[in-house]
C-alpha cells in the first residue's frame, strides 16, 4: 500500500484513533497516578522516615519491596498500553475492510480480548528482557572496571581515556542492541493482529509472526522508515507552534498582566492539545502500517467477531460536545494563567549564596574564590569540608584531586602537609598557580564579619569526627552565629543537631522520595528540577527556608527570585547581585515577561563550569 493511501485512511479514521488514545490515556492517569503516590508514600512510611533524600533513594528503590512495586507499576502501564494498541489495531483492521467504527467499539473489542492481549504483552516484555538484561549487565561491568577508581566528577569533566573507552564500547553495544532487538521487534510485529483477528494463541503468535515476516523484512523496514518520516514531520507541528506563538506574544510587548496570562495559558493549552493529537495520529498510522504488513504476509481476519463489535454503542461528537471542549480549553488557559501569575513574587529578598566561593571567577573552594565572593557582595559563601588523615578539616569537594590537579590521592589518605603541596588553581587559570587547599580555619578568618558561611559536610565513607571537628573550629573562632551547616546525608545533619541543637542546619537534595518539608531541618537546598511553587509554599508553611542550586544565568536567577525562594546558590555571585539590583527597577509586567522567558527554555550558557553538582 502506498503512503498516500495510508494517509487517506488516516484522514478517514483520525477521530476514532484520537478518542481511543484519549480513553486509554485517561485510564492510565486514573489508575497509575494514585497508585504511584500510594506506593511511594508506603515505601517512605515503611522506611521510618518522613522523607528520603538523595543517597537513600537508590537503596529504597532497590529494596525487595521497591523492586516489586516498580515491576507492578511497569506491568500495569504495559497492560494499558497493550490494550490501547489492540484498540488501535482494531480501528486499522476496520479501515482495511472499509468499515465504520467508533472508539468505544474498538475499545470494547480490545477488552473482549484483554486476557489474550495481556498474556501477549507479558510474553513480549519477557522476550525484550532477554536482550536488555545481558546488555545492562555488560554495560554495568564495563562501568565498574573503568569508572570507579576515581571520583565520578573527574570522569565527567576531564573525560580521560578510560571514560572515552567506556563511552565508545557502550555506544557500540547500544548499536548492536538496537539492530538485533529492532529486527526482533519487527519480526514480532504481527503477533498482536494474529491474536486479535486470526484467533492465534498468544504463546504461538510470536513464532507465527516470525514465520510470516521472514521473507518480508524489507517490507517491514520500509514501512518502519515511512512511519518514522511521517512521525517526525507531525512532531514538528507542536514545536513550531510553540516557538511562533511564544515569540509573537513576547515580541508584542504586551503590558497587561491579565492579557499576558490569558494568552500564554491558551498557548500552553493549544500546544498540549497539538501534542496529544500528534501522538494519537502517529500511533494510528503505526497501527495502519502493521495492518498492511499483516495483509501483505497473508494475514486473514475473522469478520464475524469484528462485525459484532460494530453493534456496540458509538461515541459521537456533536456540536455541543465540540463547544464543551472549546470551553474546557479556554478554562485550561485561565487556570494555567492563574497558576502562572501565582508563581510571581514581587518582593525581592532573595539571598545570594556563592557556590564554593565565586567558582565562576576563581578556582572553587580556594581562598581566592572566597575573597572574590565577599568582594562580589555575596550574602553567604558555601564551601565543602572533609577530614585529612591527621585530623584537619580542609575545604575540598571531590574525594580525590584527579579533577583539580591530576593527583589520585584521596583526601582521607593524605596528611595536611602533603595535601597543601597540591596546586588546585592552575586548572582554572595559570595566574592561580599559588592556590592551595585551604583549611576551614582560614576560610572562617576571610569571611569573619563580611559574609555568612555555609559549610557542607562531605561524606565518602571515611569520616571520623567531622561534625565534632567542625563544631570545635567554629566555636574556637567564636563564629557560631555566622555559619550554617548542610549535607546530602541526613544522618550527618542529625548528628550535628545532636551536638549543637541551636545551630542552623539544612538538607541538601538533588532528588527525593517523600515530603522533604516534614524533616526536622531549618532549610532545604534543592536542585532546580525539584523546586516549584507548591514545594516552596509547603516548606515556608513548615518554617523552612528554600535555596536552589546551581543557578548561573540571568534569566534563571530572575525566575527563582520571582518564585520566592529564600536564596540562590550560584557560581556567579556578582551576576546574581546585579540581577537583584536590576529587578528592583522593573515593573511587575517586565518581571512576568522574564519569568515566562525562563519557562520557555533555559538559555545556553557559553561559559563552562567544572560541574553542576552541589
Amino acid at each position: 500500500m502506498e503512503l498516500s493511501t495510508l494517509l487517506g485512511h488516516l484522514r478517514s479514521y483520525w477521530r476514532p484513533f484520537l478518542v481511543v488514545h484519549l480513553l486509554f490515556t485517561l485510564l492510565g492517569i486514573t489508575l497509575l497516578t494514585p497508585l504511584l503516590g500510594a506506593i511511594v508514600q508506603g515505601l517512605v512510611t515503611l522506611s521510618g522516615a518522613a522523607a528520603v533524600s538523595d543517597q537513600d533513594i537508590a537503596l529504597l528503590l532497590l529494596s525487595p519491596l521497591g523492586i516489586v512495586s516498580a515491576v507492578f507499576l511497569v506491568a500495569l502501564f504495559l497492560a494499558i498500553a497493550g490494550l490501547e494498541i489492540a484498540a488501535l489495531q482494531t480501528v486499522a483492521q476496520a479501515a482495511r475492510h472499509s468499515l465504520k467504527i467508533t472508539a468505544l467499539q474498538a475499545a470494547a473489542y480490545s477488552l473482549q480480548h484483554a486476557a489474550a492481549v495481556l498474556r501477549l504483552t507479558l510474553g513480549l516484555t519477557l522476550r525484550v528482557l532477554v536482550y536488555l538484561i545481558p546488555y545492562l549487565t555488560v554495560v554495568g561491568v564495563l562501568a565498574w572496571f573503568l569508572l570507579t577508581e576515581h571520583d565520578i566528577n573527574y570522569y565527567l569533566s576531564q573525560r580521560p581515556p578510560e571514560y572515552q573507552y567506556a563511552l565508545a564500547f557502550t555506544g557500540l553495544f547500544t548499536l548492536v542492541l538496537a539492530w538485533v532487538l529492532g529486527r526482533r521487534l519487527l519480526a514480532w510485529s504481527l503477533a498482536l493482529p494474529l491474536v486479535l483477528f486470526a484467533g492465534t494463541r498468544p504463546k504461538d503468535a510470536f513464532g507465527e509472526s516470525e514465520h510470516r515476516t521472514a521473507g518480508s523484512m524489507r517490507l517491514c523496514i520500509r514501512a518502519l522508515l515511512s512511519w518514522l518520516l511521517v512521525a517526525l514531520l507531525l512532531g514538528l507541528i507542536p514545536v513550531l507552534f510553540l516557538d511562533l506563538a511564544t515569540g509573537a506574544i513576547i515580541g508584542a510587548g504586551i503590558q497587561s498582566l491579565q492579557r499576558l496570562v490569558l494568552l500564554l495559558g491558551l498557548t500552553a493549552a493549544v500546544w498540549s492539545g497539538l501534542g496529544f493529537l500528534v501522538a494519537a495520529l502517529n500511533l494510528g498510522l503505526l497501527a495502519l502500517l502493521i495492518s498492511v504488513i499483516y495483509r501483505e504476509t497473508g494475514g486473514v481476519s475473522d469478520p464475524t467477531s469484528l462485525e459484532r463489535a460494530l453493534h456496540r454503542p458509538a461515541i459521537r461528537m456533536s456540536t455541543t460536545t465540540v463547544a464543551v471542549i472549546v470551553v474546557l480549553v479556554a478554562a485550561l488557559g485561565l487556570v494555567s494563567g492563574g497558576a502562572l501569575l501565582g508563581n510571581i513574587s514581587l518582593e525581592d529578598d532573595t539571598l545570594v549564596v556563592a557556590h564554593r566561593g565565586a567558582a565562576g571567577a576563581a578556582p572553587e573552594n580556594t581562598l581566592a574564590a572566597i575573597r572574590q565572593a565577599v568582594t562580589d557582595g555575596a550574602d553567604w559563601v558555601e564551601i565543602d569540608v572533609q577530614e585529612t588523615r591527621d585530623g584537619h578539616v580542609v575545604v575540598v569537594h571531590d574525594s580525590d584531586f584527579m579533577k583539580l590537579a591530576g593527583n589520585p590521592v584521596k583526601v582521607w589518605d593524605g596528611e595536611l602537609a602533603e595535601i597543601r603541596q597540591i596546586d588546585v588553581g592552575s586548572w582554572f587559570d595559570p595566574r592561580f598557580a599559588d592556590e592551595r587547599v585551604p583549611t576551614l580555619q582560614e576560610v572562617l578568618e576571610v569571611v569573619r564579619g563580611k559574609s555568612y558561611l555555609v559549610i557542607e559536610l562531605k561524606y565518602y565513607g571515611h569520616d571520623e569526627q567531622l561534625e565534632q571537628r567542625v563544631v570545635d573550629m567554629v566555636e574556637s573562632m567564636d563564629m557560631a552565629d555566622q555559619v550554617a551547616i548542610m549535607s546530602l546525608k541526613l544522618p550527618g545533619i542529625q548528628k550535628l543537631q545532636a551536638l549543637r541543637p541551636d545551630w542552623h542546619a539544612g538538607l541538601l537534595a538533588a532528588a527525593a522520595v517523600g515530603d522533604l518539608t516534614r524533616l526536622e531541618v531549618d532549610f532545604l537546598a534543592v536542585n532546580q528540577n525539584m523546586a516549584n511553587r507548591a514545594f516552596i509554599k509547603r516548606a515556608h508553611s513548615s518554617g523552612k527556608r528554600v535555596f536552589v542550586w546551581t543557578v548561573n544565568d540571568g534569566l534563571s536567577l530572575s525566575h527563582w527570585m520571582s518564585m520566592g525562594v529564600d536564596g540562590v546558590i550560584t557560581d556567579e555571585p556578582a551576576l546574581a547581585v546585579n540581577i537583584l539590583a536590576q529587578r528592583r527597577q522593573l515593573s511587575s509586567a517586565e518581571r512576568l515577561l522574564l519569568s515566562l522567558v525562563s519557562l520557555m527554555g533555559k538559555p545556553e550558557i557559553a561559559k563552562q563550569y567544572r560541574d553542576n553538582s552541589p
